[in-house]
C-alpha cells in the first residue's frame, strides 16, 4: 500500500523538475553578461532577465495545471477503487 502512495506522489510532483530550467538560465551570468544585442535601446543583460521572469510566469502556470490535471486524475481513481465492488464486500 505504501508503494502505491509513493507512486502517486512521484507522479504528482515530476514536473516541478522544470522550475530548474530558468533557474540554471538567469544563474549562469557569464552567458548573459553582454551589452548586445540591444531590445529598443535596452541592453542584453536586462531584457534576458525580464524575458526569464515571464518565461518563469508561464511555466509556473503550465506547472500548475499539469499538477491540477494529474491530482484528479488520482482522485478520480481513487473513487472509482472506492466505488467497485467486488465479489465477498457483502460483510
Amino acid at each position: 500500500m505504501a508503494s502505491k502512495a509513493a507512486e502517486g506522489g512521484l507522479k504528482r510532483y515530476w514536473p516541478r523538475l522544470l522550475l530548474l530550467i530558468p533557474f540554471f538560465a538567469v544563474l549562469w551570468v557569464p552567458f548573459y553578461n553582454r551589452l548586445e544585442p540591444a531590445l529598443g535601446g535596452v541592453p542584453f543583460f536586462y531584457w534576458y532577465q525580464l524575458a526569464w521572469i515571464l518565461i518563469g510566469a508561464v511555466l509556473v502556470l503550465g506547472l500548475y495545471l499539469i499538477e491540477t490535471r494529474i491530482t484528479h486524475a488520482l482522485e478520480r481513481t481513487r473513487i472509482l477503487l472506492e466505488r467497485t465492488d467486488a465479489p465477498g464486500d457483502i460483510l
